[in-house]
């Protein structure tokens, strides 16, 4: 009978470290919330308009996007090689 190899010796990809992970977590999070604000929970809200500045959207988008970046520069700088979608065939 052939030996089942354990889960973590199966799966490719990267692993991260703690810190990356937690900003990983929170950048989730602040998406979760952002989510919960923005979906109107009675049928009356559904039909208000939601006022947002645009300079405190494009902010807080940017954060996200920096987020993002510290995480995929620190995996870059660990000497890991990043593959593109168009490389994973």
């Amino acid at each position: 009978m052939k030996a089942i190899k354990p889960a973590a010796m199966t799966l490719r990809g990267y692993v991260l470290h703690e810190e990356q992970y937690r900003k990983l977590e929170q950048l989730r999070d602040q998406l979760f919330l952002m989510a919960k604000v923005i979906y109107a929970s009675t049928e009356e809200e559904e039909d208000v308009l939601l006022e947002v500045r645009r300079s405190n959207l494009g902010q807080l988008l940017e954060d996200f996007g920096l987020r993002v970046d510290e995480v995929v520069t620190a995996l870059q700088c660990e000497g890991h090689r990043l593959q593109t979608p168009s490389q994973w065939h």
